[in-house]
């Protein structure tokens, strides 16, 4: 399996109003035309209409459907998705945060895969996004051969799903971690900035990185490896799913 770049977000605020569509078709553009789609949808199985423009996309954010059970209909908004098929190749969604029967706040995605290239700045694109939907929880990484074991092929670190559609999980730590205020009692920022690693505040949660750039992944991953060890012990034992490196 090739590499490839990895950006989500999990969130618990509003996604469906169209300003914040506007501004996510912006940010795929922040990097020249490298990620801008090329084709459009509301179902990441079948891409249909051809991107024209952020204007084009309106009629698709946020689309309103219904469904009926038991005699009663329930309005719902569709995915919005989209696809590049040219370079850089690339392909994401955004769900949108919704409330179940029980008046839950079910928490909204918004996804990235993308082959990765040095000509994008993929830690801006993410702080846009942070921005845009503040996370419950993100995750900016590059997975690369050391960690795309057959074992691990539909994790839900590689697939940036955090499991749990309510709570979500911790998997593991990406390149760039951004720790919403639900963790912020997880989140020990002296201590993380004593240990030599980078660690912001943004609104009301964290953005953490394990090194300085995110072509450390790629060009030496034994040293990333070993700064995401030292970086985890940081942290309360178990608040990660995984706590293992892979072996080299």
């Amino acid at each position: 399996m090739n590499s490839y770049v990895e950006l989500a977000i999990r969130t618990k605020t509003e996604t469906i109003d169209w300003k914040n569509g506007e501004r996510l078709l912006e940010s795929l553009g922040l990097n020249g035309e490298w990620l801008l789609p090329g084709r459009i949808s509301n179902n990441v199985d079948r891409f249909t209409e051809p991107f024209l423009g952020k204007v084009s996309c309106e009629k698709y954010w946020a689309s309103r459907a219904s469904v009926k059970y038991n005699g009663v209909s329930t309005d719902f908004y569709l995915d919005f998705a989209w696809k590049r098929s040219r370079s850089l190749k690339s392909m994401g969604s955004v769900v949108h945060t919704t409330r179940n029967m029980r008046g839950q706040i079910v928490p909204g995605s918004i996804s990235l895969s993308s082959v990765y290239s040095e000509k994008v700045d993929w830690l801006s694109l993410f702080r846009e996004w942070c921005d845009i939907f503040p996370p419950q929880i993100g995750m900016l990484h590059i997975f690369t051969p050391p960690e795309l074991g057959v074992h691990e092929m539909n994790n839900s670190f590689q697939i940036g799903s955090f499991n749990s559609a309510l709570k979500p999980d911790v998997p593991n730590i990406g390149w760039g971690m951004f720790y919403g205020n639900e963790f912020s009692d997880e989140v020990h920022a002296d201590a993380i900035s004593a240990s030599g690693f980078s660690i912001e505040k943004m609104g009301d949660g964290y953005l953490v990185r394990v090194t300085s750039s995110i072509q450390d992944v790629v060009d030496n991953f034994p040293f990333f490896s070993q700064r995401r060890a030292e970086l985890r012990r940081v942290f309360r034992d178990g608040f990660f799913l995984t706590n293992d490196e892979p072996s080299l």
